[in-house]
């Protein structure tokens, strides 16, 4: 199923519903995903998400000359769907690609969300056709330091919703006043018209409702330019028409998964259905997500061997291109089951891999341990 475009409006002398060759066009993709290309035509993809986890729908191909990744969220950072093809930073410094000027700088991840990677989130201001253009990510409130580095801002992106699931009212407020009150754009809201997921994320009316100068734009796409239009604005963009709602055969996977989980709750009794569950979730994806957790009922269940097969079976097929976590947690997972197999030696190209693409803390750790104890 995918969602219809809306006609395009015109607001104003800086937003444009439409390309225009000498400004910087800003595409809303969806969640906390944007494009922003320069006035040469080079495009900066910000955040792309995971297709088969929490926000019901799928992220569409899009193209881009970098990725920039402000946390290593599932919900933030799919920077594999371009495989080596495209450069990914996620790390704060300064980046200079074709006619953009990026700079990452240190943040914070909101409370109590990212203790499993310490909480690391980049803040990407990007600079192109005179416009700077903020996206903060899953930043908490602005520290003054923050504030300082990023300094006056044209446009800035940050969560808002109705649940203040990321920033509450009064954040937003002192963050929209430490920049330079620009032009803002919401997002990290659930979004209308899918499957009312993620069912902790807010819609972002509620939040609106309280804001002066609201534009809903009526379309995923906008050029703005330098000019700056008088009052304070802000402005909601569609989601990219190219969105779509799950398959019915993944919105299965996760029902049978979440089914799982509840049997389990019954202890003993509800193991071997628990199991069987999570065996037909595995069969109804290919998302490595449920591989992963079939291989570990199986080996729960006393039956290395066919967990090593599922294990090996579903990192060869995600070929790079699938959830990075889970991918690494795969392979955690296979390490574990090589070394109780005293396949070492197989255990630790595994947990090579690990230290060189993890940034989950726990994940680094258990290799780290695997190292320190040869």
């Amino acid at each position: 199923m995918r969602r219809l475009a809306r006609p395009a409006l015109i607001f104003g002398l800086v937003l444009q519903a439409a390309w225009a060759s000498a400004d910087v066009g800003v595409e809303y993709v969806g969640h906390a995903s944007f494009v922003i290309e320069s006035p040469s035509g080079q495009r900066v993809v910000i955040d792309p998400f995971n297709s088969n986890r929490w926000l019901g729908y799928a992220y569409p191909e899009v193209a881009g000359d970098v990725v920039l990744v402000s946390h290593p969220h599932y919900d933030h950072d799919a920077s594999y769907y371009w495989g080596d093809s495209v450069p990914v930073f996620r790390e704060p410094g300064r980046y200079q690609v074709g006619d953009f000027s990026i700079t990452g700088f240190e943040g914070r991840h909101a409370d109590p969300y990212g203790k499993d990677f310490e909480r690391k989130n980049t803040i990407w201001v990007i600079e192109t056709g005179g416009l700077r253009i903020a996206h903060l990510g899953d930043n908490g409130p602005l520290s003054e330091a923050q504030a300082r580095g990023i300094g006056r801002v044209d446009v800035l992106m940050l969560p808002a919703d109705g649940d203040d699931h990321i920033l509450k009212p009064h954040e937003i407020a002192a963050a929209r006043e430490a920049t330079g009150d620009p032009l803002v754009i919401p997002m990290h809201y659930r979004l209308e018209g899918f499957l009312g997921l993620p069912d902790s994320l807010g819609l972002v009316d509620p939040w609106l409702e309280t804001q002066d100068g609201v534009v809903k734009l009526g379309s995923h796409r906008a050029t703005l330019s330098s000019e700056r239009s008088p009052g304070r604005r802000v402005v909601v963009f569609e989601p990219s028409p190219a969105l779509e709602v799950w398959s019915d055969d993944l919105q299965a996977a996760w029902a049978k998964l979440d089914a799982a989980r509840d049997a389990m709750e019954d202890g003993p009794n509800g193991a071997e259905r628990a199991g069987a569950l999570v065996a037909e979730a595995a069969a109804s994806s290919s998302s490595i997500v449920f591989s992963f957790q079939y291989a570990r009922a199986l080996s729960r269940a006393g039956k290395d061997g066919d967990a090593v097969a599922v294990l090996e079976s579903a990192i060869a097929r995600s070929a790079g291109q699938d959830d990075w976590e889970y991918v690494l947690r795969a392979r955690a997972l296979l390490a574990a089951l090589y070394v109780k197999a005293g396949e070492r030696d197989a255990a630790a190209s595994q947990f090579r891999i690990i230290l060189q693409n993890a940034h989950r803390t726990e994940l680094t750790e258990q290799a780290q341990a695997f190292f320190a104890g040869r």
